[in-house]
């Protein structure tokens, strides 16, 4: 992760100037137990066909069904998890896709977004223009899928068809004037670049300047869950990513900061619901 101003950002590269957007399959929990808070400078665009769970955001928690879509725009904190399993298609893509910098609709509409003029675009069944902003979202999807310099020229004009539309029908949330929780974001930022080393509140609160106590409530009304359970949540999604690209058990858990094998193994559990061994049969590895 690398802190920029008030925002924490991943330092997975989802974009490049030649292909300007990534495309996901995530399934929850099969590919990673949850995704903890993070934020990119990239829009995201979430479109969720199975299962139920929660997207969240430092400002709000939306419940998310299959039909349902959500896009964070760039610099939005953001996270999902659910109680079950979840599926949905996930399209990160950078601000390039939308057209230039020098025209009114980029200056009056585009800009202000990437600023935090709103946080989203929230669209479920009762949306007056679901069916709609689903069938744009499906047919962008499916051009992130084939992955062609022509389809991209076809997703570009449905990204642009899509925000107009979410605009026109009010499914812009939370508009606001400022990032807010920087010290928090600084917090998560750090934890997601020393996740592997002995971190203990007095150390996360010392980095962003707080006292012990104010750090544990500002962190609980910020995240919803504790620093440490945040800590704890984000090494086991860690050691996912480890165990999948082929690394031990016992291996993965020291290299993401556990340092006790019984302790992990516990903690394990209780996050991802299975043992590490039935998690890597689950994924069918």
């Amino acid at each position: 992760m690398e802190f920029r101003g008030n925002t924490y950002y991943e330092n997975r590269q989802h974009s490049t100037a030649y292909i300007p957007f990534s495309y996901y399959e995530s399934i929850i929990p099969d590919y990673f137990p949850y995704v903890p808070m993070h934020s990119h400078m990239e829009w995201e665009l979430n479109c969720f066909r199975e299962g139920g769970g929660c997207f969240f955001t430092d400002e709000a928690r939306l419940t998310v069904q299959p039909g349902d879509i959500v896009l964070a725009f760039p610099n939005t904190l953001h996270g999902i998890e659910t109680e079950g399993r979840l599926v949905y298609d996930t399209i990160v893509f950078n601000t390039d896709m939308l057209g230039g910098t020098s025209d009114r609709c980029y200056a009056e509409v585009i800009a202000p977004l990437c600023d935090m003029a709103a946080d989203m675009v929230y669209i479920d069944h009762n949306h007056s223009s679901d069916k709609e902003l689903l069938e744009i979202a499906k047919r962008i999807v499916g051009c992130a899928k084939g992955n062609d310099a022509r389809l991209d020229l076809l997703m570009k004009s449905e990204l642009m068809r899509f925000l107009w539309l979410a605009d026109r029908s009010g499914a812009l949330l939370s508009g606001r004037k400022d990032m807010g929780s920087g010290e928090i974001r600084n917090a998560i930022d750090y934890m997601n670049n020393h996740f592997d080393e002995m971190l203990t509140i007095e150390i996360l609160a010392e980095q962003v300047h707080m006292s012990r106590s104010w750090f544990m409530l500002r962190f609980k009304e910020t995240v919803g869950v504790s620093a440490m359970e945040y800590l704890n949540r984000l090494r086991v999604k860690k050691v996912c990513e480890c165990l999948l690209e082929g690394k031990g058990v016992s291996e993965s858990a020291f290299a993401c900061g556990f340092r006790n094998l019984s302790n992990f193994n516990r903690l394990f559990k209780a996050t991802a619901g299975v043992t590490p061994r039935e998690y890597l049969k689950r994924a069918g590895r």
